[in-house]
């Protein structure tokens, strides 16, 4: 609400579509995935850019998302069959 009114500097995580949201593409180049929860700066109209904190993650961190994004692709695509089957 305080990014609609005009308040700027608003970021907090979010699960978003990632192609959707302005630096998003290359996050979702990453992971595989076009959902993803990561910090997102919020403006007037939304959900503005995404901030890659996936690049920055350690080797070890790394190695931790990796073995996440399987399960979460068949999340998402559970949610996204479920969405649009009415």
């Amino acid at each position: 609400m305080k990014a609609i009114n005009g308040e700027t500097g608003i970021v907090e995580p979010s699960y978003v579509y990632l192609p959707g949201v302005a630096g998003g593409e290359e996050i979702q180049k990453l992971t595989g995935c076009d959902y993803f929860s990561v910090p997102i700066e919020f403006g007037k109209s939304g959900a503005e850019k995404a901030i890659n904190v996936v690049s920055s993650a350690n080797e070890y961190e790394k190695k931790l998302l990796e073995k996440c994004y399987d399960g979460l692709k068949g999340n998402i695509t559970k949610g996204v069959e479920f969405a649009t089957s009415k």
